[in-house]
């Protein structure tokens, strides 16, 4: 079967760019204004005629073949998506059709706005992973009135069929707790919340976390409703919002892995050891350990007992009841001092951020392609698979970005002359 060619039909008296030209060079034919007629001289010392055919003088090559609105259209349409296409880019397909020797003013513009409207091109485009929004960065008000909530695993069934770590992280001192689970169930996780962070910590004032069906579900809303706490969720494409419990949660494994070896089914033995380690290391934001920020001083750790440091060896319990409570009374400053090194540092990775953002845009009404992954594209076609499936409707917009839509009919998708943002 021969590989088809386009057609083109071209109406001879259709009004073209090169009219004016032809007809100053046939017939000397110029504009009754003198300051036209100048230009239009200047601009014909540039073209020739062959044959009765215009072409434009070229740097690059000797003659280009010059084509009215008609033949550029076709030249570019066979160049990107006919026999020998390849829906190359805007800037590409500019310079291939240059160097086949054709030429019409504003070709750059012209084969940009053409990429732009091939919904091929669209659907198989490359994703975007440059963020649309600028970092906006979560400073708890008091110490565990903000906690954020993420699972772990799964890992090795260890002793009691523990499978998976619930992991609970304070906003503002950093500090940590994680409880091994052997069901991912709601009621496991009001049992943590309720045991690991209320009976020690008081009530906070609000719980972050993902919308796996463990936290958005009826039974946890209903749970921290009871409570008066505030649960949010963070956005179904950017679980990366909760990224500090994701940080917590990635050196909780990383300090696991280490201590396993062989017995890779003792992992949940070897859990406390870890949450010790973390809380009783400095963190970059606050400068401060966890522990510190918490009682107000350091805890002894074993090293102080193998080679026994200044405050073991000259211990006091006279004294200790003292300067424990002194340092009670500093902890509020100590706090705030940890709170402004938090500001500085957060906002340093909001300007690291933010040199990297795409603003992008959306009104209500906007026809957009959403990513084809969420669809289960990728298990059907492999490497043949679409990144972006077909247009849908933005029905409701926050703050310029777009938080829902609907899908189109298929005898409603635009044709492929109709650009879709």
């Amino acid at each position: 079967m021969k590989p088809r060619v386009m057609e083109i039909s071209i109406d001879p008296g259709t009004p073209s760019w090169t009219n004016p030209i032809l007809s100053f060079l046939r017939d000397g034919t110029v504009p009754k204004d003198r300051q036209e007629a100048m230009k239009l001289r200047r601009k014909a010392s540039r073209y020739t005629l062959v044959d009765g055919i215009l072409y434009k003088r070229s740097f690059s090559l000797p003659l280009l073949w010059c084509l009215n609105p008609y033949e550029a259209e076709y030249a570019l349409r066979e160049v990107h998506e006919g026999v020998c296409g390849s829906h190359m880019g805007a800037r590409t397909l500019a310079h291939k059709v240059l160097r086949q020797g054709y030429y019409w003013p504003n070709m750059y513009k012209d084969a940009t706005h053409f990429v732009q409207r091939c919904l091929k091109c669209q659907f198989f485009a490359h994703l975007t992973h440059q963020p649309a929004e600028e970092l906006t960065t979560l400073v708890a008000p008091w110490p565990f009135a903000q906690w954020g909530l993420d699972l772990l695993g799964p890992f090795v069934k260890g002793v009691g069929g523990v499978t998976h770590v619930i992991v609970g992280v304070d906003y503002f001192i950093k500090w940590v707790e994680a409880r091994p689970l052997s069901s991912l169930t709601s009621k496991k996780i009001e049992d943590f919340v309720f045991g690991s962070i209320i009976c020690r910590y008081g009530i906070p004032n609000q719980i972050v976390a993902d919308n796996g069906p463990q936290f958005n579900c009826t039974s946890f809303r209903d749970f921290c409703s009871s409570y008066g706490i505030k649960l949010q969720f963070t956005s179904v494409y950017h679980p990366e919002s909760n990224g500090m419990v994701e940080s917590v949660s990635k050196c909780i494994l990383e300090g696991i892995k280490p201590r396993l070896e062989q017995h890779k089914a003792k992992w949940a033995d070897k859990l406390n050891n870890v949450l010790w380690a973390y809380r009783t290391t400095s963190r970059t934001a606050t400068g401060e350990t966890p522990y510190h920020l918490a009682f107000g001083t350091e805890a002894v750790i074993p090293i102080e007992i193998g080679v026994p440091s200044f405050r073991v060896t000259h211990f006091d319990e006279g004294r200790n009841g003292q300067l424990l409570r002194e340092n009670l009374d500093l902890l509020d400053d100590l706090r705030e001092e940890a709170r402004l090194r938090t500001l500085v540092y957060k906002q340093k990775i909001a300007n690291f951020y933010n040199k990297r953002v795409r603003p992008r845009s959306f009104k209500v009404g906007d026809l957009v392609l959403r990513k084809a992954g969420l669809t289960g594209f990728e298990t059907r076609f492999g490497k043949l698979a679409p990144n972006w499936e077909a247009p849908t409707l933005s029905l409701k917009c926050h703050t310029q970005v777009l938080i829902s839509c609907g899908t189109l009919k298929a005898n409603e998708f635009p044709e492929s002359g109709i650009s879709i943002t």
